[in-house]
């Protein structure tokens, strides 16, 4: 995926103390932001997450939730605010969600409430606390500016602790097993004093245009990374084998990649890594079967790879998933 970074914004996290580079270079992920885009994928982008929760105070939290700090920053934010009500501008956040991560806003309407729960595309563990406070702060906030009144919800629940976040919701917030925010419908319908419908048509193309290229490059790398990730342990996952999977040629599929700015050896790599937790997990596997699972003709091979990828040995890196 790739996500825009204006100047702006970055002027606006190093305020709040946030240093992006050096963020990323904690998390582990090896990529520098460059003028104003940067090129994460699905799990570098959660590698991000996990390390801003690891770094932010509750305050800088709440600070980051600003929407009146950052709609100008974010067009899907601004297009929201730019709404003739709360309930069409959390449907337009979900439309265009994507557009910041891969997040997902599942809307749920009941005669007189509004349900939205915070959710990983496509993740098989917990969404991060950083992720679930500040989707559910941003909501609320956008329903406070839209309409300039103290809008409360009915209910706010996560898995997680809120601590000093408790205060900006004006309810306690409950531990549950979903990551959800409650709205009266009543409070979504109030009219929005925000409400640009011209400046709306003006930059709805360019969001429906950068949607449609994600949608199409998930489409595309989805089914190549599934198909890695059958294909990899059986040691079948040869350029040519895969492309005749996906029913079209070798040169087609290397076009294809490029102009998603991505290749099938970085698709190979990102597909590896996820099967490496699973992989080490399994006490059944010594590090010698796990390199041969991973596509690997011999440990040496993997272990010169991992290291690259976690600056550690796989024998420290399982000692430590073990003890975790």
């Amino acid at each position: 995926m790739r996500i825009m970074i204006s100047d702006q914004f970055q002027d606006f996290m190093k305020s709040l103390g946030i240093d992006l580079n050096d963020t990323l270079q904690r998390g582990g992920v090896n990529k520098v932001i460059w003028k104003e885009n940067i090129e994460l994928n699905d799990s570098e982008y959660w590698k991000l997450m996990n390390e801003l929760d690891n770094e932010l105070s509750d305050e800088t939290i709440v600070n980051f939730s600003d929407i009146k700090k950052i709609n100008s920053l974010m067009p899907s934010f601004f297009a929201a605010l730019s709404a003739r009500n709360g309930a069409e501008a959390i449907q337009r956040l979900a439309d265009y969600k994507a557009l910041v991560g891969p997040v997902k806003l599942n809307i749920t309407k009941s005669q007189t409430t509004t349900s939205v729960q915070i959710v990983g595309n496509g993740i098989d563990f917990e969404v991060p606390r950083f992720t679930v406070m500040t989707e559910q702060l941003l909501l609320l906030s956008l329903l406070r500016v839209g309409t300039s009144e103290d809008v409360k919800p009915v209910q706010v629940a996560s898995k997680y602790q809120y601590g000093k976040i408790s205060n900006e919701f004006g309810i306690e917030p409950l531990m549950a097993k979903q990551n959800t925010i409650e709205f009266l419908n009543e409070d979504l319908q109030k009219n929005f004093i925000s409400a640009n419908n011209v400046m709306w048509e003006f930059i709805r193309p360019e969001l429906d245009r950068r949607k449609l290229e994600i949608q199409s490059h998930k489409s595309l790398v989805e089914n190549l990374q599934a198909l890695l990730l059958k294909k990899i342990p059986s040691g079948e996952f040869g350029i040519d084998e895969i492309a005749d999977s996906l029913n079209i040629s070798r040169r087609t599929l290397q076009r294809s990649l490029k102009n998603l700015n991505t290749s099938f050896t970085e698709q190979v790599k990102i597909a590896r890594q996820s099967l490496i937790e699973p992989f080490m997990k399994d006490a059944s596997l010594d590090l010698v079967d796990v390199s041969y699972l991973l596509g690997y003709s011999d440990p040496e091979s993997f272990s010169r790879a991992f290291k690259s990828w976690y600056e550690q040995s796989p024998s420290a890196y399982r000692k430590q998933l073990i003890t975790k």
